[in-house]
C-alpha cells in the first residue's frame, strides 16, 4: 500500500468534500462517499482502490489521507495529484522512514 497526504496550500480557500469529490470523480471515476462523523469522511474510487481518510473542520477538509491499494498505484497517484492541483492542494508522499519510525513505536509500547 502506498500513502499521500494531501494539504492545501497556504494561500487556498476552504474546500469542502463536495468539491473534492467532483474533481475526484472527474479524475478518477464515481466516489463512493461514507460520512463517518462530523469530523470524519471516507472517499472511495473502487477501480482504482483508492480510498481517502477526510478530515473535515468547519464543514470544510483540512486533510486528506489517500491509501493507494493497487498493484500499480499510478494512475491513483495521477488522478489524486490532478484533483489536488485542480483544488490548490498539495500531495506529500509518505516515506519509508516515516512508516518505519511508526513501526519502531507500536514496538515500543
Amino acid at each position: 500500500m502506498v500513502e499521500y497526504l494531501a494539504l492545501p496550500d497556504w494561500n487556498t480557500p476552504p474546500t469542502t468534500v463536495d468539491a473534492w469529490v467532483a474533481r475526484l470523480s472527474e479524475t478518477a471515476g464515481p466516489v463512493i462517499v461514507s460520512r463517518e462523523s462530523s469530523t470524519v469522511t471516507w472517499l472511495e474510487v473502487a477501480p482504482l482502490r483508492l480510498r481517502g481518510y477526510v478530515l473535515v473542520e468547519n464543514g470544510n477538509a483540512s486533510a486528506i489521507n489517500f491509501e493507494l491499494h493497487a498493484l500499480d498505484p499510478d494512475p491513483a497517484a495521477r488522478a489524486i495529484g490532478e484533483a489536488a492541483t485542480a483544488l490548490g492542494w498539495e500531495i506529500h508522499p509518505e516515506d519509508d522512514e516515516d512508516r518505519d519510525e511508526e513501526e519502531d513505536e507500536d514496538d515500543d509500547e
